[in-house]
């Protein structure tokens, strides 16, 4: 089989990558794994090797540290100060971009914001090196340097900003890095070939080859071949996972063994590292509460700091009865000190950092409202099936009352022969080489009951026991068995009984929920044995069975008219009723879950319980750490004013003050980077 990749050999000469793709260096294309392209044929990609703009600011920071150093010891013995200060150097690198931003959003944005306040204090204390220069009362001693007063305020705020920008990016790092996994291209087959195509061009029922150490370009079924394939990069799970002739795939992982080929059963569009994508976009554009509040009392600070400002001069001048000099200096050092810079990074720095901590465990959380949301709730409901259970589903025994296990296998695949329910694929699986399989003439789903069908012009039903005392089916439900039942015009004739597997996180999990003071409960649709059985297993105490998608809703409604937060957690379509209307919500993110996805607030990449005790806790400490970050910034500013108005803070310490407290706020929500739950 030979590979019809497009690319010739001049082309892999040319700068840019053959693959366009992003991937390791030693990595091989996914274009040019045959023999007839070798990985020293291409030139080195350069992915993330180009400079950013970060690094163009930490230059310019290096340089103004060395000219306000310099001014610092220097200035005083230059000739021609203060125009030779060589603190102009910092305050032209770092002052003239905050006066644009300054009266760029007054101006244009009629927005009062942070660096109206900065450039007013700078400006401020432009106007007291005039003085000064004129040999006034202002020019008493270096302290009073007010060139060098300018750019350490400038300097410093271009500081506390790079640092707040780095966190940020390292924050989002995790979650971009999502986006870098979008395959581009395929091989398709056509005829005895394949043929390289853009991955939008691919289409469902297309069948693709991947070969070994190859990027899956789509969500599919393998349809040739046996293979381990690495899903760490989208679920977290560190060791490879063996896929054989049935198993599905998903776009954006690594095929680590041997040749395979897919049947795409998803376009580029609906892929699972697509639907990703989407919540990264998502967790972009939204904002915590927390945060718009924080927002909405920046922009009274800054009047309030004018204000504050002028009152202090007055206080300074005829309560403390000091010269005008020096009223005037303590009115400006509360401009200084004023600025809500550390107040305003106390939320969006520690929500960013969660985001990254979270994606680049494998949680992917929409909104900075979320997480807060998250970090508030006092109950948690399970959905049983493929929630706390695998949800692999199968076939234990068939229990005839009339008719044959054959006849009743057969009629109830034919019912469930189109149905995408865990329990009809657990069916069919079972029924592919024991029956044949007709196709129902006429199909009606009942979500969360079962499934009617006519075939062969009888009137078949699927759907959940009721009969839970037969005396046929005492040992199925008390092993936690779940149990359909097969009936033909109304009429009972057999059962079917089936078995999933308990996660094996989920007893851990759920009693460190219990630990930490949580209400867990279990909404099933399975009769109440059955759930019973399966809730005494993993130690969860309340039970709720036999519930229509509406009463798992009404439920989570009537919980939280009782002053509880509910967290939803589910897998299906029957769950989405429930996360929707619950007050946070959590999807178990495979890829049968595509509604259960778009509906949470929160999706688990790899489907691991154990990751909700994680994000509980990491949600608690970001709201911690976001209130810790909100009260140190206000207490530094109410000393720091105290302190200006008997003169202790000066200009000079004023802005080393306020700067560094925008540091501390800053660095204290980067350690959120990297919180690990107990």
């Amino acid at each position: 089989m030979t590979c019809s990749c497009s690319h010739k050999e001049e082309e892999h000469k040319k700068d840019s990558c053959c693959c366009h793709s992003s991937h390791k260096k030693e990595e091989s294309h996914s274009c040019c794994s045959s023999n007839s392209h070798k990985e020293k044929d291409a030139p080195t990609c350069g992915c993330g090797s180009h400079k950013h703009s970060n690094s163009h600011q930490g230059l310019i920071l290096i340089v103004s540290a060395i000219s306000i150093i310099v001014s610092f010891f220097f200035a005083h013995k230059i000739p021609l100060a203060p125009f030779t200060d060589p603190a102009w150097i910092a305050i032209f690198f770092c002052a003239i971009p905050i006066f644009k931003e300054a009266f760029s959003a007054l101006i244009k944005d009629k927005r009062i914001g942070s660096p109206l306040l900065v450039s007013t204090a700078m400006i401020a204390a432009f106007v007291l090196q005039i003085f000064a220069f004129f040999g006034g009362e202002f020019s008493s001693s270096h302290e009073h340097s007010y060139i060098f007063v300018v750019a350490e305020i400038s300097f410093l705020m271009a500081l506390g900003e790079w640092l707040e920008e780095r966190t940020v990016k390292k924050a989002r790092r995790g979650i971009e890095s999502l986006q870098n996994l979008m395959p581009k291209i395929a091989l398709k087959k056509s005829g005895n070939e394949f043929v390289e195509v853009d991955i939008k061009d691919i289409k469902i029922g297309d069948i693709i080859c991947v070969r070994p150490n190859d990027m899956i370009a789509a969500d599919g079924i393998v349809t040739l071949g046996d293979t381990s394939v690495d899903e760490s990069n989208m679920t977290g799970e560190s060791m490879p996972i063996d896929k054989t002739i049935g198993s599905h795939v998903l776009g954006g992982t690594f095929n680590k063994s041997k040749y395979i080929e897919i049947d795409v059963t998803k376009n580029s569009s609906e892929s699972a590292i697509s639907k990703l994508i989407k919540l990264v976009e998502e967790a972009e554009g939204k904002k915590a509460p927390i945060s718009r509040i924080a927002n909405k009392w920046a922009s009274y600070i800054v009047p309030a700091a004018i204000i504050t400002s002028f009152v202090i001069f007055l206080l300074a001048r005829f309560l403390l009865s000091t010269t005008l000099p020096e009223a005037i200096i303590r009115g400006v050092t509360i401009l200084v000190v004023f600025c809500p810079c550390a107040f305003v990074l106390a939320t969006p720095t520690a929500i960013a950092a969660s985001l990254g901590n979270a994606a680049k465990h494998g949680i992917l959380i929409k909104s900075g409202d979320a997480l807060e949301r998250l970090a508030k709730i006092t109950s948690i409901f399970f959905d049983k099936t493929g929630t706390l259970t695998e949800g692999k589903i199968q076939v234990k025994k068939i229990i005839a009352v009339s008719y044959s296990e054959n006849e009743i296998l057969a009629y109830a695949a034919c019912a469930e022969k189109f149905s995408e329910h865990p329990i009809a694929k657990a069916i069919l699986n079972f029924a592919k080489d024991k029956v044949e399989i007709p196709n129902p003439e006429k199909v009606e789903s009942l979500v969360g009951f079962g499934i009617k069908a006519t075939c062969n012009s009888k009137n078949i039903s699927v759907s959940k026991c009721e009969n839970l005392d037969s005396p046929l089916l005492n040992e199925s439900f008390s092993n936690g068995e779940t149990v359909v039942q097969i009936e033909i015009d109304s009429v009972l004739i057999g059962y079917i009984t089936l078995f999933d597997t308990i996660r094996a996180s989920a007893r851990k999990s759920i009693a460190s929920l219990y630990k930490n003071g949580y209400e867990c409960a279990i909404l099933s649709g399975d009769n109440h044995k059955a759930v019973r059985s399966i809730a005494n297993m993993i130690g969860i105490n309340d039970v709720y069975a036999q519930l229509a998608p509406h009463d798992k809703q009404s439920l989570v409604a009537q919980t939280q008219r009782e002053n509880k937060k509910v967290c939803m957690v589910g897998d299906g379509v029957n769950d989405t009723p429930a996360l929707a209307e619950a007050y946070s919500s959590i999807a178990m993110a495979d890829s049968k879950s595509d509604i259960a996805i778009d509906t949470a607030q929160i999706s688990l990449l790899g489907a691991e319980l154990s990751k909700i005790p994680q994000v509980l806790s990491l949600s608690k400490r970001a709201m911690f750490t976001i209130k810790i970050n909100i009260t140190f910034s206000l207490l530094v500013s109410f000393a720091a004013i105290i302190l200006s108005l008997y003169g202790i803070v000066t200009p000079v310490s004023g802005a080393l003050i306020h700067n560094a407290s925008s540091v501390i706020v800053v660095l204290n929500s980067a350690r959120l980077l990297k919180f690990k739950s107990e």
